[in-house]
């Protein structure tokens, strides 16, 4: 069986390939983790549904991706590792019967790579003035209805007809060494490729891991992180995420951990402060704790603001928008023993003609909003620039 698929397999291109899947409505995604070089592959024979009641534990190997708006509880879409495809080889699943290997490879032979089963829902362009939205949000912060809060745009441009996905993918990966680059097909949601620069969180059974991350300035080309001089509003940005997740550890009565920053960390031609939360689980014994802190985590005040209770709900009434996966989270679960999820940032939508780019900012007493709708900008451009 492994054999015939092998030769099915090698009959069409990665993006060739990708396109016949979309066309037969499997789900797949595709991964670089940071700092590493492979490129990994898996493909669902069993389709994909929300998971209800979700623990890491409790699923098989695969990749997961969860909306904004799912949390308390989280909701993500499960893609099985079904099929591994490696460069010299392919892997299948234990539970994967035959009569699913032949449907796969009969629906690869007869599918039109050029159907596209997305669209995008209001590709207009919104017609919400995002400085006027930062400006209230600096009022209702003055108010006392939250202390943060994030707000987002997106941006569609159009697609030309030699565009290919796999391409760009492999020259994100390329360029973004230190990102977590993902490609991810789930067909009720569409293509979405990414490169985040935040881990949500990992879990190799030794440690547990989880960043504060935000701020965010432009790097030049010749510039040393340590000559980055960070202003009183991006450092109390960064405290609040911080502060965030200590009040994650405190609810579930953890206080045995290692906090590491906050320091300037570079992301692609842009820089942030970061700071590193670690729970060694020699000093430690404690159960499910990677689940217990997706839960609590998701939305972290880097996407979403604080407190989660005020904030989430004006986000929803004043955007105008479906974030979708954006700001959500997504990443591999029990691979090599091991689970690392990342906050979906730095992404787009991608669709037959068109390719939807996301961006947010953090909004404090002292956001200037000309200032804020730069910093969208400037996070846009991380995939635009390769994009053109």
């Amino acid at each position: 069986m492994v054999e015939r698929l092998q030769k099915a397999l090698e009959l069409f291109q990665k993006d060739k390939l990708l396109k016949k899947l979309q066309a037969s409505g499997y789900a797949y995604a595709a991964w670089r983790m940071p700092n590493e070089k492979e490129i990994r592959l898996i493909i669902s024979l069993s389709g994909v549904e929300k998971q209800d009641d979700f623990q890491l534990d409790g699923c098989g190997q695969g990749f997961i991706i969860n909306q904004f708006s799912d949390n308390h509880p989280i909701r993500p879409h499960f893609i099985s590792a079904d099929i591994i495809v490696h460069e010299e080889e392919v892997i299948i699943g234990p539970t994967v019967k035959s009569s699913q290997i032949d449907q796969f490879k009969k629906d690869l032979e007869q599918n039109d790579d050029n159907q596209s089963p997305n669209q995008l829902i209001d590709a207009q362009s919104q017609c919400e003035d995002f400085e006027a939205l930062v400006e209230a949000a600096v009022h209702g912060i003055k108010a006392g209805k939250f202390e943060k809060v994030v707000l987002s745009r997106y941006k569609d441009v159009a697609l030309n007809p030699e565009f290919s996905a796999w391409e760009l993918f492999q020259e994100i990966a390329k360029k973004y060494s230190n990102a977590f680059v993902s490609m991810t097909f789930v067909p009720e949601s569409g293509l979405w490729i990414g490169a985040t620069p935040e881990l949500l969180l990992s879990d190799d059974q030794k440690q547990f891991r989880t960043v504060a991350l935000a701020g965010t300035k432009t790097l030049n080309t010749e510039q040393n992180l340590s000559e980055i001089a960070w202003t009183q509003k991006e450092i109390e940005e960064q405290a609040f995420v911080s502060r965030y997740i200590i009040n994650c550890f405190k609810k579930i009565r953890l206080r045995e951990f290692h906090e590491h920053g906050p320091k300037t960390v570079q992301a692609g031609n842009l820089a942030h402060l970061k700071t590193e939360f670690i729970v060694d689980y020699e000093d430690l014994s404690f159960e499910n704790l990677a689940d217990q802190m997706l839960h609590l985590l998701h939305p972290t005040s880097a996407v979403c603001g604080m407190p989660i209770e005020s904030s989430k709900p004006w986000i929803e009434e004043v955007e105008k928008y479906d974030r979708e996966f954006y700001s959500g989270f997504l990443g591999p679960v029990n691979f090599d023993n091991s689970t690392s999820l990342f906050v979906n940032l730095r992404c787009m939508k991608v669709t037959e003609n068109n390719a939807r780019f996301f961006a947010g900012a953090g909004i404090t007493e002292d956001s200037v909003a000309s200032r804020e709708f730069l910093e969208t900008e400037m996070k846009m451009n991380v995939l635009m620039s390769i994009l053109k």
